[in-house]
């Protein structure tokens, strides 16, 4: 018996010593829709999007940063046709999660962090010698608030919805330029 009851001890103390993972960040799947066929003969992926900064940038406290989730997109959904010298550039111009305080304006609501995800990009179409052709763009934010003291699994799930925001709204916004702009070169 008392064999047992120090072995439950040891099982539970030794279970709360476990790290508590998050899951990854999941790319949306595109299997059901066609790709944005681009009529060039590569897609190239740009960043100026400088290293990660200090408070209040949080994207070193993400899953995914929201630069990766944008070059992800990229990898994912733009496909050359091969059917033209010119180049395609996928530049990311902005991509950046920002956390401000949101304190509280009644008596029995907590202190939020407001998170916001901010983003703007350029698929420029240039020819052999480096001339624009065509150029879309696509920027936007999403943003969301939290209460300062939830758990990292929470405050995670929140950025993981924030990407998936995003990357939606730059599905379709970019879909539609696409396919209003670049298809006839």
């Amino acid at each position: 018996m008392r064999k047992t009851f120090v072995g439950m001890i040891m099982t539970f103390a030794l279970a709360a010593c476990v790290p508590q993972y998050s899951n990854p960040y999941k790319m949306k799947d595109y299997t059901q829709v066609p790709l944005l066929e681009l009529p060039v003969r590569r897609v190239e992926t740009t960043s100026y999007v400088s290293g990660l900064e200090r408070l209040p940038h949080v994207e070193s406290m993400m899953p995914m940063t929201p630069e990766k989730a944008l070059r992800n997109w990229a990898l994912i959904r733009l496909r050359p046709t091969y059917s033209t010298n010119n180049k395609a550039q996928f530049i990311i111009e902005e991509a950046s999660m920002i956390r401000e305080e949101d304190p509280k304006d009644r008596f029995f609501v907590l202190d939020n962090y407001k998170y916001t995800l901010s983003y703007k990009v350029a698929l420029v179409v240039e020819d052999e010698e480096g001339a624009v052709l065509k150029t879309a763009e696509a920027s936007g934010f999403v943003s969301e608030s939290q209460p300062q003291n939830a758990s990292e699994r929470e405050r995670d799930t929140l950025f993981m919805n924030l990407l998936g925001e995003m990357e939606n709204q730059l599905d379709e916004k970019l879909t539609k330029e696409i396919q209003q702009n670049l298809i006839d070169l």
